[in-house]
């Protein structure tokens, strides 16, 4: 599973997803997306978390 830290602190796969909209990632740079990814939750969780990024972007423009 991947798993992220930001000033010591680990961050939730939303978090990771809305990061990494925010640094230019695209969708499919998903680190949860993996044939051994035994966690579907934590992949939704990360695609959640960049759609609503996305959506704030969009919001501001």
């Amino acid at each position: 599973m991947a798993t992220a830290e930001l000033h010591g602190q680990k961050i939730s796969p939303f978090e990771q997803g809305y990061a990494a909209f925010l640094k230019g990632q695209s969708l499919e740079k998903n680190p949860f997306d993996t044939e051994n990814n035994t966690s579907p939750f934590s992949k939704q969780r990360w695609i959640d978390g960049w759609n609503k990024a996305q959506r704030e972007a969009r919001r501001k423009v």
